[in-house]
């Protein structure tokens, strides 16, 4: 075998455990025309010399990035300077695409373990006053009376929209904002959805939660038993002589995600009070 001297060689074992992979790894990758050895005795032995561990690595990156080995091997046949920093750069897109959905599945899930912990230490009838910051709300429109779903539907695509614009800016969960006044009623409240937001832009719909002193309580169990709740609150906000305020917000801390059974959920209402 007629070796350069100014080169290092490895026979299959070393080069694969330098590598990190099986050697049947560098066999496929030999018989696709993807990485073949640099020498080959006239014994069948392969030997892969030093510098194809970059190569090697870069395989390993565009695996990783889901590129199919045919396009690999498309590249690496026809690479030139230029190809491979065209190639680098639309990878980086892909990179930071998929960074920035990892980053808000993530949030999600941090959001998810806040909701649920605090749902699993809330006791029912307990109630509390809290003094409040302000908060921006990105809100839908008034909710259809007669198609809740519709409305629903309708600020959910309007959402989705917002979040692919703004991805980190706002809550992933969505809550209903309800107009206390006629809320044990039929007469008519109006119902919003909402999430919170930090965005500061003046395209959205939004309304600002004020800054002021709130009641908070919650509700165990199905959403159709909500009004027993509210009464409950409603008591106890005119034992301390308040009144209610303008608007109730509730949020969903343990829902049909955690559990399958209705009577397990948990909602946080909070009542704006004067």
């Amino acid at each position: 075998m007629d070796k350069n001297k100014t080169e290092v060689y490895l026979t299959t074992g070393e080069f694969a455990r330098l590598c990190d992979v099986n050697k049947r790894t560098l066999f496929h990758y030999d018989e696709i025309g993807l990485l073949k050895p640099a020498l080959t005795n006239e014994k069948g032995y392969r030997y892969y010399s030093h510098r194809q561990l970059d190569v090697f690595l870069l395989i390993q990156i565009l695996k990783d990035l889901k590129m199919p080995l045919k396009e690999i091997r498309s590249y690496l046949d026809n690479r030139t300077a230029g190809r491979m920093i065209e190639m680098a750069k639309q990878e980086i897109l892909h990179i930071d695409k998929e960074i920035a959905k990892l980053q808000e599945n993530r949030q999600v899930l941090e959001e998810t373990i806040t909701f649920a912990e605090e749902g699993l230490a809330a006791r029912h009838g307990e109630f509390r006053l809290e003094d409040q910051e302000e908060e921006r709300l990105i809100r839908s429109g008034v909710i259809a009376d007669g198609d809740p779903r519709a409305g629903y539907l309708e600020w959910s695509n309007d959402f989705r929209k917002f979040d692919q614009l703004t991805q980190f800016d706002a809550s992933s969960f969505i809550g209903t904002m309800v107009e206390i006044r006629n809320l044990l009623t039929q007469d008519g409240s109006a119902v919003y959805y909402f999430v919170k937001t930090n965005s500061n832009s003046t395209n959205l719909k939004t309304f600002t939660k004020p800054k002021g002193r709130y009641a908070v309580g919650y509700h165990h169990g199905c959403y159709d038993k909500l009004d027993e709740t509210y009464i409950q609150m409603f008591n106890y906000i005119g034992e301390l002589g308040l009144t209610q305020g303008e608007y109730a917000y509730e949020e969903y801390l343990i829902d049909d995600v955690a559990v399958k059974n209705p009577e397990d959920y948990v909602t946080r209402i909070t009542l704006e009070v004067r």
